[in-house]
């Protein structure tokens, strides 16, 4: 029976310089031409993956780390903040004088100060091709609670720690470090209590029909840590952050090194 294997984007498919091995196309051609379900799995929103991604084959997206879930282009899942949670978290953010946007779906919802502050930040980590990805359907506000498809909140840049937001946060929303980047303490991401690409995972499997026994997912930071948990099978890429090696089943070679062509083949999937 085949398999369904979930896929980070950024530091496990793509480089975050936005270039993916050719190995690992060819790769993902071979197991789904095996039979196996291939999903992406990412913290990115719909809109953020990159067209030409998707092109590759692919026959489900869990996005917004676990809040949008497709099979087959059809949606078959989404959540999305109340009024409440986005006004204790904006709140937050500002006393934290972090940058910070919101994902909506196809959008990314932020203010002028903010939405500079944070291109300047990704100029430093990225390549225009992704900028422009992530950053091309922008809508502009001072009250992103007014918003009734927000998804998830992105920060950078902000004087109070993770752990301290985490802390401050327990009860009403999850929050993860960066995982667009090596994880810092001065940003992360934001979803609801409970909101997580295990989550998204476990709907996608529901609409699916596929068992939990017959899960592989690959990944490399610090919001995949539940989704390799949740997989029958979790594969942490060479160049993951340490904690994620530790949890996971196999430890495949570095993005660089064609770790998922790799792993697909030592796992027998091609």
């Amino acid at each position: 029976m085949g398999k369904v294997i979930f896929f980070d984007v950024d530091g496990t498919l793509v480089s975050f310089g936005g270039q993916m091995p050719e190995s690992a196309k060819e790769a993902l051609r071979k197991a789904r031409s095996n039979g196996h379900q291939l999903v992406i799995c990412s913290g990115r929103s719909r809109g953020q993956i990159y067209p030409w991604l998707l092109e590759v084959g692919f026959d489900g997206i869990v996005a917004a780390t676990g809040a949008y879930v497709e099979h087959g282009g059809e949606v078959v899942y989404r959540h999305f903040m109340s009024e409440d949670e986005l006004r204790i978290v904006a709140e937050l953010l500002e006393e934290a004088e972090a940058c910070y946007s919101a994902q909506a779906g196809e959008r990314m919802i932020t203010s002028v100060r903010h939405r500079d502050r944070q291109i300047a930040r990704f100029k430093e980590l990225a390549d225009d091709e992704m900028i422009d990805q992530i950053w091309k359907n922008v809508e502009l506000t001072d009250h992103i609670w007014q918003y009734e498809d927000i998804e998830k909140l992105v920060y950078y840049e902000s004087k109070i720690s993770v752990p301290q937001i985490r802390k401050r946060l327990a009860g009403i929303c999850d929050v993860t470090e960066s995982s667009f980047e090596t994880a810092q303490s001065d940003s992360g991401e934001i979803t609801c209590s409970g909101i997580n690409k295990a989550h998204g995972m476990q709907k996608y499997l529901v609409h699916t029909g596929k068992a939990k026994k017959d899960t592989v997912a690959f990944g490399d930071g610090p919001n995949d840590f539940d989704m390799l948990e949740y997989a029958q099978v979790g594969v942490a890429m060479g160049n993951a952050v340490e904690e994620l090696r530790r949890r996971a089943d196999f430890v495949t070679k570095h993005i660089d090194e064609d770790g998922v062509a790799y792993a697909l083949k030592e796992l027998g999937l091609i």
